[in-house]
């Protein structure tokens, strides 16, 4: 389970390194993150579910300027990996990877502010050719290829017992709620795509 666990998030970190740093070729984006770790855990059909309400979830969020949006391949990576390891119902562990999404996009920013306060010192190293460009993007990949990695590890660590200690007392009411939330959640974002669509500018 734990090579298992390790190879996962080796994996899902060298996609997300896709996202803003290596290629941005959309491997990073949760259907096909969601696609491929549902085929590698034996459920491509939940893999696919899981990638498709995670797009439509996220849809409405947009990188624009300073906006550092929810990472859609950590929420798809933890729900499946959660319901894999750990047999947690997917209707909680979407909602878990969510909330594992929306933090994570809290850390991005705050490494992403850091660089921008070492930008003056990079350039001056830089000037005097003491660092390379090339040494400054492998140190930011593999920055970024650690924290994501890190951050999944942690995420499973901490979620995946945590759920199977609570599980037995978790009423069936609460079953229920998050089950009905879960199969809304794909015609939410199709309302949101919806709208972002038929929205028209005013003409004067």
């Amino acid at each position: 389970m734990i090579l298992q666990l390790i190879g996962f998030c080796t994996l899902v970190a060298l996609l997300e390194l896709d996202t803003t740093y290596v290629g941005q070729l959309l491997i990073s984006r949760p259907l096909f993150v969601g696609t491929i770790l549902g085929a590698l855990t034996g459920n491509l059909f939940l893999g696919l579910q899981i990638g498709i309400f995670t797009e439509l979830i996220f849809i409405d969020y947009l990188p624009i300027g300073g906006v550092v949006p929810p990472s859609g391949s950590i929420s798809a990576t933890i729900a499946i990996l959660m319901n894999h390891f750990f047999k947690m119902d997917i209707y909680f562990a979407f909602f878990v990877g969510i909330v594992c999404g929306q933090i994570f996009a809290f850390l991005e920013k705050f490494l992403r502010n850091k660089r921008s306060q070492m930008l003056n010192r990079i350039d001056i190293r830089l000037a005097e050719v003491k660092i390379t460009p090339g040494e400054v993007i492998l140190k930011n990949i593999v920055v970024e290829f650690a924290v994501v990695f890190v951050f999944l590890a942690l995420s499973m660590i901490i979620f995946g017992p945590l759920f199977t200690y609570l599980h037995q007392d978790i009423s069936e009411k609460v079953h229920v709620a998050f089950k009905f939330a879960y199969y809304v959640t794909p015609w939410v974002g199709l309302c949101g795509l919806l709208l972002s669509f038929s929205t028209k500018p005013k003409e004067d």
